[in-house]
């Protein structure tokens, strides 16, 4: 390819950005339509560009290019890179079975052979993400993805491709501009609480079809699916093939196969749907089981809240408590026990209800502790990093140079080990159990790399893990991690650092991270309120919000910036 249309190719590129900023194309929230794999969809209403159609002369390296850069207009489904394609496969080539994400500058396309009217080109592609046809974003861990393309001149002398893989390459700035995030909602064990499972689909109209096909005909990501439960099961199916929405934003949804559905599971489903359908135009669902409308609401189904207090939850000389306006308000029995501890506290975890509480020593020990005062101590065995308590009660330890020491701890410090399928990390910085008691989060080593992983965490009935699946890799760090926690119930807030630098990274899991500049004395990250979602402590005792990408200091003497799981019913 010449360096005049590549240089032609980066200015349609640019333009099209240009536009599409002048044109108000949303860079987030909720997706407007959603089509299965394969779907021809013939009218897209925002998030396309204009491509460049081949042109008369192009080289096979340049069909390749041109291919590939036309991912970003998928008007027609995706009518101008078919135009790249020769008839035979234009109409089997599936765009929509995956995405994988990468910068185009980074690309090289080389043409491999070339002779008698046919060539081949491989298109070496730098996957920072990959979308699956389902919409499940993942953290491409492999490096360089070869591609592989056949060519041959078509009737009037012009390369063509004829063999390509399924799926399109798109440019990494162009991603948020083209895809649209949701999050479905499953059940955890207990039928407790939601829990969320992202997914990206491309901004178009009706997104609510697309929605309730996933919840309905679909199953949670594969690293979640040990930890989560659906209403949605048998020979369950959307009848339609549509959701339509009223004029009063009323969601008509009609199910078949659901015979012998009772009131409870109905009002389960329900509660899926109206929490998956949220970020939508949809206010109410009306849902029709084989012919029969429901009655069954949500508000029958009892759903745990994983909100915490907006307050500061901190343990400073003058006493453990909620911090506002330079005064500690204290939480009942556990600043009393807290206030006057005889260890020196490293970390504190309190449960919803403030009643229990796990304690990190200084020393590297870990404690139960209750309002009543009533501590502790946990057989750990050695030093672990800062313990982790989850909504059914259990402690969690681990000692940072041997991962097959997960261990749950019960209310009576029983062991339950947990780290059967952690074989590939070598050492875990910090862990803690999201508040739903899902899903755990770590930094971990792999190898020579550090990775902030998830993984779920299977329960029974009633609460009690009883394994952890395979940890997922949602972040590598270039900087050693510090800490981590969940700051909501979709983001990781990770801090790291170096010795002339740090940073605070909020990773959705699921979807792309966002990263700011640190303080270097930063020890500790936790949850914030709505308008200022992350908190920092640094070794100094300064106490932090990060609202936008400054930090700005809200308290100091700040001896612990302690986790809460939610707030007392």
């Amino acid at each position: 390819m010449t360096v005049s249309r590549r240089a032609l190719a980066a200015a349609v590129l640019a333009l099209g950005l240009v536009l599409a900023g002048c044109s108000g194309l949303p860079q987030s929230g909720p997706v407007s339509v959603g089509n299965a794999p394969g779907d021809v969809v013939d009218e897209v209403t925002g998030g396309s560009y204009d491509a460049e159609e081949p042109r008369p002369g192009d080289s096979p390296e340049d069909i390749v290019d041109g291919f590939l850069r036309a991912s970003i207009s998928p008007e027609q489904n995706w009518e101008t890179a078919r135009h790249y394609l020769a008839d035979e496969i234009a109409e089997t080539w599936q765009p929509a079975e995956s995405v994988t994400i990468d910068a185009t500058d980074d690309r090289e396309i080389t043409e491999i052979a070339a002779s008698g009217g046919v060539a081949t080109v491989t298109a070496d592609v730098q996957g920072e993400a990959v979308l699956d046809g389902d919409g499940r974003y993942r953290v491409a861990s492999d490096g360089t993805t070869s591609l592989a393309f056949e060519l041959a001149k078509d009737d009037e002398g012009e390369w063509r491709i004829v063999t390509a893989p399924d799926g399109i390459v798109l440019d990494g700035q162009f991603f948020s501009e083209l895809y649209s995030a949701h999050d479905l909602y499953y059940f955890d064990a207990t039928w407790t609480h939601l829990v969320p499972d992202r997914r990206w689909f491309l901004t178009r109209q009706n997104a609510r079809t697309r929605i309730v096909q996933e919840l309905v005909d679909g199953a949670p990501s594969e690293w979640l699916a040990r930890g989560v439960q659906t209403a949605f099961g048998g020979s369950l199916q959307l009848s339609r093939g549509t959701v339509p929405v009223d004029a009063d934003n009323v969601a008509q949804i009609e199910l078949t196969g659901g015979a012998g559905a009772d009131v409870e599971t109905l009002g389960r489903m329900t509660a899926q749907l109206e929490q998956s359908l949220a970020s939508t135009d949809v206010r109410r669902i009306a849902l029709t089981v084989d012919g029969e409308a429901s009655d069954a609401t949500s508000a029958g189904v009892s759903v745990a809240s994983t909100r915490v207090d907006p307050r500061p939850l901190v343990l400073t000389d003058d006493g453990f408590g909620y911090l506002a306006g330079g005064e500690i308000t204290s939480v009942g029995g556990m600043s009393d026990v807290l206030a006057d501890f005889p260890e020196d506290i490293a970390s504190i975890a309190v449960s919803a209800d403030r009643q229990v509480a796990a304690i990190g020593l200084a020393d590297g020990g870990a404690m139960r502790v209750t309002a009543d005062d009533r501590p502790s101590a946990i057989d750990t065995g050695g030093r672990v990093a800062a313990p982790s308590l989850d909504a059914y009660g259990f402690i969690w330890t681990v000692r940072p140079d041997d991962p097959r020491t997960l261990t749950a701890w019960s209310p009576d410090l029983t062991a339950r080990r947990m780290a059967g399928e952690w074989a590939d990390v070598s050492r875990v910085k910090a862990a803690e159990v999201s508040r739903d008691g899902s899903r755990i989060a770590a930094i971990v080593t792999i190898g020579e790399q550090q990775w902030v992983v998830v993984a779920a965490i299977e329960r029974d009935p009633d609460g009690t893990p009883l394994s952890v699946g395979p940890p997922r890799r949602i972040a590598q760090l270039r900087m050693a991690g510090i800490d981590l926690a969940w700051i909501d119930d979709i983001t990781v807030g990770i801090a790291a650092g170096g010795s002339d630098s740090a940073q605070v990274i909020q990773q959705p899991i699921g979807a792309p991270a966002r990263s700011v500049a640190a303080p270097l004395a930063v020890v500790t990250i936790g949850a914030g309120d709505q308008e200022s979602p992350v908190r920092l402590l640094t070794d100094d005792g300064a106490l932090l919000t990060l609202r936008g990408t400054i930090p700005t200091q809200s308290a100091s003497d700040v001896r612990v910036l302690a986790t809460q799981l939610g707030q007392p019913e």
